[in-house]
């Protein structure tokens, strides 16, 4: 009787135990936000008819000629060219279009700033849209001018690397491969892999720190084309104060793992039993590719149709590359869409993450409540109506509470992505009591976008177990869980840590791999190749940065189930408070106290 009482009262305050979440009466949740969203996308498509009304996707892939002429477009070539000034050095402000970089010094080619005509010199296509001359001393006048244009130097450093597209699909291919293999290795030997990573956490930061001291101490050994050479900062001071900072990282997370060893044993069950889902849930190892293939598909559009907005201001009729100034003129409303898009695109991307984020908890709590404990075998387990149910419901009966959700976190994002805009403006502009003003609110903005995230994430857990509101679910969850603040914080340290070692692996490995082939490989080490890259740091941190986006859906699939586990842990221990067993109440009667 006391166990059927402590199962009304839990029902009544919205904790439904002994059930696995496909046995809940569902209903449309946070309905409001559905048509919200809906005018909010149908605003978003305005935007991008205006990008594509008053820009073009040239925009994106070609640079204008002196007269205000795009290049590729009205019959002009494809490749910009700066011609000679009188003999020597190039003339810089009257570039050119050609249908054809000059291989050699044989060809004419009329000048039209000038008006004259001019042997050619040696040049190869870089990036598909300039024609680089070979000789040192020319290329170092035109790296120069796009160093000074930060639109110049930002178009050409994505054609760059976009153009060769080869190592970008190689880079996304080894990402993927090592973050399943890390998964993988969780779900074997999660217990042994928490102190590998916490290892790995003290040792990988303690070690890169020496070797900078080293590299400061040594600058002999900080040559091109070595692994020394692409990590430097270019000065033997920094390098010195960088690698003290890196080891006093190590030292202190290395005291933090000493500290907390016996909270870690602790929350090492909770780990464990999210490892044991993996396995014996299998299914669940395909969620982030679906997830990650879904977010391309809306990424690579979107970062496009921002760029088109971006660029959709007018051309003037002088261009002049030199000045340092945007190629196309703005307007403020311009500016105000770009912040609009801005905000639906996160907001769209944030959904994207709320769906899957309540599919792998979903169906992580029915194995909780179903299939915990059972020694079947592993392909009797391996049943993917779950998760469709899982997606079934987040898109039917939950979509509002999942805007909700998503809508708070991408206005915290978005917040603190502005502020580190001014921030960098306030640097610019030399004004330190700001800067310190707006690092300072960026950092509440981040903790407090860390909290509202904690806070979705438990409320998404309610959500899926007992179909209730956002609101609902943040706070039966947190009554839940509340008992076990500590294992809650102590999951969520090690899943961190699980999390962070994942992405860095991947990250570094991935970047190491392309490094490697960008310096064996001579169809990518051969300046006259199409698919050479000269900047091989920017080449490296753009691979690590692919790296690490294809690890973040797999590190968050093990984060999902260990907040679900939580959760369901703390729902399995929830009782009748102590009054209601004891002498003098009704179920104390029953049972003879």
């Amino acid at each position: 009787i006391v166990d059927q009482g402590s199962r009304l009262l839990g029902k009544m305050q919205g904790y439904v135990q002994g059930h696995t979440p496909l046995e809940t009466q569902r209903v449309c949740t946070d309905c409001l936000f559905i048509p919200l969203f809906v005018a909010a996308v149908l605003g978003f498509f305005l935007c991008i008819s205006q990008a594509v009304e008053k820009g073009s996707f040239q925009r994106l892939t070609s640079l204008p000629d002196f007269e205000g002429n795009l290049c590729g477009t009205n019959g002009q070539g494809p490749y910009l060219y700066f011609c000679r000034e009188q003999g020597i050095g190039l003339d810089l402000q009257h570039q050119i279009c050609l249908e054809q970089c000059p291989v050699d010094s044989s060809s004419q080619i009329f000048c039209r700033g000038t008006g004259t005509t001019q042997m050619s010199y040696p040049t190869h296509s870089l990036a598909g849209m300039i024609c680089m001359p070979t000789t040192s001393d020319l290329a170092s006048d035109i790296k120069h001018v796009f160093n000074n244009n930060p639109f110049v130097k930002t178009l050409f450093d994505a054609m760059e690397v976009t153009y060769d597209w080869e190592q970008l699909v190689v880079a996304a291919v080894v990402a993927s491969v090592l973050s399943y293999f890390y998964i993988f290795c969780i779900s074997l030997c999660a217990n042994c892999l928490v102190w590998l990573c916490l290892l790995a956490l003290v040792a990988i930061p303690t070690c890169l720190g020496l070797v900078y001291v080293y590299m400061s101490a040594s600058p002999e050994i900080v040559v091109p084309n070595s692994i020394p050479g692409t990590i430097t900062t270019g000065d033997t001071q920094n390098d010195l104060s960088f690698g003290l900072a890196l080891c006093g990282i190590g030292i202190l997370l290395a005291c933090v793992a000493v500290c907390k060893a016996r909270t870690i044993k602790l929350a090492l069950t909770s780990i464990e039993e999210a490892a044991d889902c993996i396995r014996q849930m299998p299914v669940l190892s395909i969620q982030p590719w679906i997830s990650s293939a879904v977010t391309l598909l809306v990424f690579i559009p979107g970062v496009i149709g921002f760029l088109m907005l971006n660029m959709s201001g007018d051309l003037p009729k002088q261009v002049d590359l030199t000045s340092g100034q945007p190629v196309y003129s703005g307007d403020p409303l311009v500016a105000i869409s770009l912040i609009y898009y801005l905000v639906i695109f996160v907001w769209i991307l944030e959904l994207l993450h709320a769906i899957s984020q309540f599919v792998v908890m979903f169906t992580a709590q029915v194995w909780y409540f179903r299939m915990k404990g059972r020694d079947d075998s592993f392909w009797s387990q391996f049943s993917g109506y779950d998760m469709l149910y899982g997606y079934l419901y987040a898109v039917t009966y939950h979509l509002g509470s999942l805007l909700y959700g998503s809508f708070l976190c991408t206005l915290f994002r978005v917040l603190r992505m502005l502020a580190a805009m001014l921030v960098r403006a306030s640097e610019e502009t030399g004004n330190p009591v700001a800067t310190c003003f707006l690092k300072c609110f960026t950092c509440c903005l981040a903790c407090a976008e860390k909290l509202v995230r904690s806070v979705t994430s438990l409320s998404y857990c309610d959500v899926a177990m007992n179909s209730t509101t956002y609101c609902e679910g943040a706070e039966h969850a947190f009554r839940l869980v509340q008992r076990n603040g500590g294992a809650l914080v102590a999951v969520e340290g090690l899943a961190m840590v699980f999390s962070f070692v994942g992405i860095g692996v991947v990250s570094a490995s991935t970047a190491a791999t392309c490094w490697m082939m960008s310096n064996t490989f001579d169809r990518y080490s051969n300046p006259m190749s199409n698919h050479y890259v000269p900047d091989k740091q920017m080449l490296m941190f753009l691979h690590a940065l692919i790296g690490a986006a294809i690890a973040i859906p797999f590190m968050h699939l093990f984060d999902s189930i260990c907040d679900a586990i939580v959760y369901c842990n703390a729902a399995v221990s929830f009782q009748l408070p102590s009054s209601w067993g004891s002498s003098g109440g009704l179920f104390g009667w029953f049972s003879g106290h």
